[in-house]
Parts: structure tokens; sequence; C-alpha cells
């Protein structure tokens, strides 16, 4: 019994020092194929990097951020895609720490176009976050569209949400153009149904769940928040849409992640 006992605390010290120090610091990179027949020749192969929830604070290394970095270039995308939350609302970057981390993330690498959403840590520094976005190339997406052409007359069209009420204002296209697929972008995964709702969505992709940031074998998330109390698990078939959630790549208060890497998204479409 004694020596049951003893084990067991080994292995309970085990899982939290990895959960601690090692999970946390480690990302990787999850493929995804959409396939759809709205996806002519022209498009097929088209590849998206999705990442969401970097969380910058005090625990954030540049190492960290470089690594980031370097996986989303990669894989090569053709747009990148940041669904919200790059410092957290509790700390108060320094000066040299926003021109260091603009520095790295200036050197993400795509062919055509950058794009980011309002997350809920960014409301509280909103200037802060438009300007390091500006300084890195990245178009925030505040309930506005945009049209992505690329080799073919009829573009992509990317819907990015910070109140997902305002949906129908910004669904209704421009004269003359036809839109071959649309992605909407929403911070907060519990609009999704909102969303999709008779909208004509092909593709989903939120963030701010961060994965339910530990996860139990058979039980699933453990820790909901505000805005992902339903839908926390990566992906998720509703109302005819395809909807994609990032489980982050940094962490909130306590750092600390179990059976939840770090992940950062591609998606390629592909000519169904």
């Amino acid at each position: 019994m004694k020596k049951f006992l003893i084990g067991f605390v080994i292995l309970i010290v085990l899982i939290f020092l990895y959960g601690r120090y090692v999970e946390p610091n480690t990302i990787r990179v999850k493929e995804y194929t959409l396939a759809s027949s709205k996806i002519t020749e022209n498009i097929n192969g088209f590849k998206i990097a999705h990442f969401s929830d970097l969380l910058y604070n005090e625990r954030t290394t540049t190492k960290y951020v470089e690594k980031i970095v370097n996986k989303i270039n990669e894989t090569k995308p053709d747009i990148i895609i940041f669904t919200g939350d790059l410092i957290d609302k509790d700390y108060k970057i320094s000066a040299d720490e926003q021109k260091a981390l603009i520095k790295i993330l200036n050197k993400l690498e795509c062919s055509l176009y950058k794009y980011a959403i309002i997350g809920d840590n960014d409301k509280k520094n909103l200037d802060q976050y438009h300007n390091i976005l500006e300084a890195i190339d990245f178009k925030l997406l505040n309930n506005a569209r945009e049209y992505v052409f690329y080799k073919d007359i009829n573009p992509l069209k990317i819907l990015g949400l910070t109140d997902s009420a305002d949906i129908a204002s910004i669904m209704v296209d421009e004269e003359n153009i036809t839109p071959l697929y649309t992605i909407a972008l929403s911070h907060y995964p519990d609009d999704i149904e909102k969303i999709t709702d008779n909208n004509n969505i092909d593709l989903v992709l939120s963030g701010h769940a961060l994965g339910g940031v530990v996860r139990v074998p058979f039980i699933g998330p453990l820790i909901k928040k505000d805005g992902a109390k339903k839908y926390l698990d990566s992906h998720y078939k509703l109302n005819n849409s395809e909807v994609y959630i990032a489980n982050g790549i940094g962490n909130e208060s306590f750092n600390f992640r179990l059976f939840n890497i770090p992940t950062i998204n591609l998606y390629r479409l592909v000519q169904k």
C-alpha cells in the first residue's frame, strides 16, 4: 500500500510538471482538408493558417513567439487569420516588449493577406491592439467583410465579427460580386449558432475556449469560459457550416495545459 501511495504521488507530480512546463510550451500544427463543390479549380489547394489567443504576458518568451512564427511560415499559407486575444488583459506590456513582439510577428509570411478580429482581451487596449496589427500588416475586421480574389473572378468572402448581431449587415454583397465561398470569423464559439443560422456560411473559425485548458479522456474539457460553454471541441458541423475552434497558443492566469497542446490550424480548400 505504501509503495502504491508513493507511486501515485510521483505520478501526480509528474503530471503537474508536464502540464506546467512541457505542454504549454509545445506547439503543433493540425491540418484539415475542406472539400467543397464551391471551390473551383483555380482555388483548389488554397491554404489558410489560423491561430488564436496568444495572450502575451510575463511568461511569454520571445523564443516561444518565434516558434509560433516559424511553425506558421512552414505551412506556406495563402492567408493568415488570427481570431483574437493578442495580449492578456491583465498584463501591461512595456514599450520594449511591444517592439520585440512586433519585430517577431513581422516575420509572418503568406502569399496574400493577413486578417485579425477582436477578442475579449483586446477590447481593454483596443488602440494598442490596432497599432500592433497595423505594424505587422494585419487587417482588422471589426464587423466588416473582405473579398479575397485569387486566380478567379469570384472571390472568397471573409466576415470578421465583433458582434454576431451585425452579421446581416455585412452579409449583403456588393453589386456584381458573387463569392465562391464564405468564411466567418468569431472570437466566441458560442456565437456559432447565431452566425450559421440561415446565413449561408461555409466555414466558421473561432478561438477563445483554449480547448478547455485541461482535457480529461472520456470526460472532455474541464474549464468553460463565458462565450465558450457549449462549443469547446476542435470541430463541429452546424447548419451546413464547417466550424473549427483553435485551442489557442497561450494561457490566461496560470500557465497550465493538460492533454490540450497549443495548436495552429491549417485548412486546405479543395475541389469536391
